[in-house]
């Protein structure tokens, strides 16, 4: 429809404007063969003195005249009795029999322009009055060959023109029209029937005229705000899920610590009498022992059940991470479980901010990521071969801080080992209770869990923040929230600042 419109607006504007020049071309040219006239009557009435003429002299002029433009002329005399008499005559259509009468004839002195021949002869007569000073009656007229603006070869030349021009605005404003407009509303509607099938990774080209590509940024903002959107619902509902598992989890850990806390305190008991019996063989006394060593065992992880379902409150203090650490490690460095292995504390910040956070729980967040490390360096030696050490194989704790929001400062802790990472199936189920991949009897699947429900409670976080793999570990992230260093704070000394901290 807009090709036809606009083809058709080509050529009616063509075809009005030729028209209009038309009319405007015979309109100056009678209005220049009307003053010519004019002139020329004035110079004949000079021939017109004291009641007749000079014939030769007027017939010398209109014959001059007549053979610069190529026009015929007549002059016409009213006599007294009313009849016309045609005094001259110059030209070859001068006294053509088809003719229409002189106005005078009519009775209608003065100037007039006949165009009834015009149609048929393709002539024009123009009257003029010859001004005498005498009683005379004289017209002067002048039959003239129109001269057309346009033929009918013209109209059709014009009709091929404007078809040509027509036809070339159509191929270039459908060019123009498929480049700027519809393409990229092509692409916006694929891009928002992507959207309505529940893609919302899809991304509406930026291309095209001002407002279209103004749609497409918008658009674009749409979708990655209902992404943002859909990532939080997700989180929340990841976060929704974890926490009623880790709810019935905890309900069922409380359950089964109450109803084997007794009877494992009890079998504890009597293997500590029996013990204590005095004739059993020694055969006996190792078998006692043994029992003894499982059954304390089992009363460790009914402990860890209660820590982990009714976690005490925690008791907030101001401390220096980087101190704790150290300790840790000192401690850890005599732990079978770490023999053979590197330990080490990097801190990037020399000293960086101090924490506001449980110290215990802190403590024991260490401990757990710590040897975990340590098994996992321990694992993939033994996976390698005794002889297969690395350099530097160990784990490392690396210990910064950052700011967050207006001042606020938040303190990273990454463990990182050089065991052979986590595997890929078991990152979901990483931090769930009672999940582990080591073998039966190594492991109780509750350290994970119970670090990062104790890092939440302190307001901080712990995740896995790289799986490893390759020639790397795993690594875990603590974050806990920073404070202001109390060096810094105003009317304190260094001295307050340090005992504050230790």
């Amino acid at each position: 429809m807009l090709a036809i419109v606009l083809v058709m607006a080509v050529v009616s504007l063509s075809f009005a404007a030729e028209l209009l020049g038309q009319r405007r071309h015979d309109q100056q040219e009678v209005e220049r063969l009307q003053s010519h006239t004019r002139q020329l009557g004035v110079l004949a009435a000079r021939s017109f003195r004291g009641g007749d003429f000079e014939r030769a002299g007027l017939e010398e002029l209109l014959a001059s005249s007549a053979g610069q433009l190529g026009v015929s002329y007549e002059v016409h005399r009213v006599r007294g009795d009313g009849d016309v008499e045609a005094i001259a005559s110059v030209g070859v259509h001068a006294g053509f029999e088809a003719l229409p009468a002189s106005a005078l004839a009519r009775g209608e002195l003065g100037r007039a322009v006949d165009d009834d021949l015009l149609e048929r002869w393709n002539l024009l007569i123009i009257e003029e009055p010859i001004p005498t000073l005498d009683s005379q009656q004289l017209s002067l007229r002048m039959i003239a060959e129109h001269s057309p603006w346009t033929r009918s070869h013209d109209w059709r030349e014009t009709l091929i023109v404007a078809g040509g021009v027509g036809l070339l605005l159509l191929v270039l404003g459908g060019l123009l029209l498929e480049i700027q407009v519809l393409r990229p509303m092509r692409a916006l509607e694929r891009a928002a029937a992507a959207v309505g099938e529940g893609r919302l990774d899809v991304e509406a080209p930026t291309d095209g005229p001002a407002e279209l590509r103004e749609l497409a940024e918008q658009f674009n903002h749409m979708t990655a705000s209902l992404r943002a959107q859909q990532s939080a619902l997700e989180l929340q509902s990841q976060q929704l899920q974890r926490a009623e598992r880790l709810a019935a989890v905890g309900r069922l850990a409380a359950g089964v610590a109450h109803e084997v806390g007794n009877p494992l305190a009890a079998i504890i008991g009597y293997t500590q009498l029996l013990q204590g019996v005095a004739g059993r063989t020694e055969e006996d006394g190792d078998l006692l022992t043994r029992v003894a060593t499982q059954t304390q065992r089992i009363q460790g992880i009914v402990g860890q059940l209660l820590d982990y379902s009714k976690p005490a409150s925690a008791q907030l203090q101001r401390f220096s991470p980087c101190s704790r650490i150290s300790e840790t490690l000192m401690l850890l460095r005599a732990d079978p479980v770490c023999a053979g292995v590197s330990l080490e504390l990097i801190d990037e910040d020399e000293g960086g901010c101090p924490v506001e956070a449980d110290p215990e729980w802190f403590e024991q967040i260490v401990i757990n990521l710590v040897l975990n490390g340590a098994k996992a360096c321990a694992d993939r030696k033994g996976a390698e071969g005794e002889g297969a050490d690395r350099e530097g194989a160990g784990v490392r704790v690396y210990l910064r801080s950052r700011g967050e929001g207006e001042g606020v400062p938040a303190v990273v802790i990454d463990i990182e080992d050089d065991g052979p990472g986590v595997p890929e199936e078991a990152l979901e189920r990483l931090f769930e209770p009672f999940f582990t991949t080591r073998k039966a009897g190594q492991g109780t699947g509750l350290g994970l869990a119970i670090s990062q429900g104790l890092a939440e409670r302190m307001g901080g976080s712990l995740v896995l923040a790289s799986a490893g793999g390759g020639s790397h570990g795993a690594r875990f992230r603590l974050e806990l929230r920073g404070v202001t260093p109390l060096s810094s704070a105003p009317g304190r000394d260094g001295a307050d600042a340090a005992a504050d901290l230790a």
